[in-house]
């Protein structure tokens, strides 16, 4: 019966780390997800600004041909 005990134990302390992982791959994740909005913010006032000054039309923002 004790090994049957320890064996949830070890099961329970193995979800535990599991569980642990997952919660800080999860706040990873939300962090990274904050990073790509700020940078799409970044990028988004960059085009806008440049648009209004009247750089980097279209034709600039195309990449030249490779040969």
């Amino acid at each position: 019966m004790n090994h049957l005990g320890s064996s949830q134990r070890r099961t329970t302390s193995v979800m535990t780390a599991e569980q642990y992982e997952l919660e800080r791959c999860r706040k990873e994740i939300a962090g990274l997800k904050q990073l790509v909005v700020r940078l799409s913010e970044i990028a988004l006032r960059h085009v806008v600004e440049s648009a209004q000054s009247g750089q980097n039309g279209p034709e600039r923002l195309v990449e030249p041909p490779k040969s």
